[in-house]
């Protein structure tokens, strides 16, 4: 009798620890789940994600919309002739700048998604084939949250301090571009 006591004890107890144990469990995994979903790197782009996007848009068959840019501010309007901009599902998802053809063949072209600014392609002779690869840019800077996470620059001139001030003066512009679009929708 005391056997049988005895070992309906253990399998109590046995059975009380894994079911603590599984309780226990599903809830350090709901924690860890928990945290991976509210880390701010989970909504963060790659490089090789942000040129796969670049391609992508390449690929797509969409007939921008041109803006001549006499009739917009000093600014925008000394520097480039025209803009184009492609639009898909509503969203911008290329901005690209033509220079006055007596001044400069250098092109600026900004790529985003609806989250914002994910590349912009600097190319001192723009003038060339669409879906170019990426040695043959002459700048890249690569942008995610806003923020600057990569600029590759192959000027033969070398600079002698980092300049974040390109990349933001970069992601203005762009905005500056969107709030022109979103005017010529009125």
């Amino acid at each position: 009798m005391k056997k049988n006591r005895l070992l309906i004890g253990i399998i109590v107890a046995t059975v009380s620890l894994s079911s603590c144990n599984t309780a226990e469990n599903n809830d350090v995994k709901k924690d860890a789940k928990e945290n991976i979903s509210k880390n701010p790197k989970d909504n963060e782009l790659s490089v090789e994600n942000i040129d796969k996007t670049r391609k992508r848009i390449e690929s797509l068959q969409i007939k921008p919309f041109e803006l001549s840019t006499k009739n917009l501010k000093e600014k925008i309007k000394q520097k480039w002739s025209k803009i184009h901009f492609y639009i898909e599902n509503d969203v911008v998802v290329k901005v690209k700048t033509y220079p006055h053809p007596s001044i400069s063949k250098r092109t600026e072209e900004f790529y985003a998604n609806k989250a914002g600014l994910l590349l912009v392609v600097i190319e001192d002779n723009g003038e060339g084939k669409k879906g170019k690869e990426n040695y043959e840019f002459d700048k890249m800077y690569y942008f995610n949250n806003n923020k600057k996470i990569k600029e590759i620059n192959k000027e033969e001139k070398s600079e002698y301090t980092i300049r974040d001030s390109d990349a933001e003066e970069l992601l203005s512009e762009f905005n500056e571009y969107l709030d022109v679009y979103q005017s010529t929708k009125k």
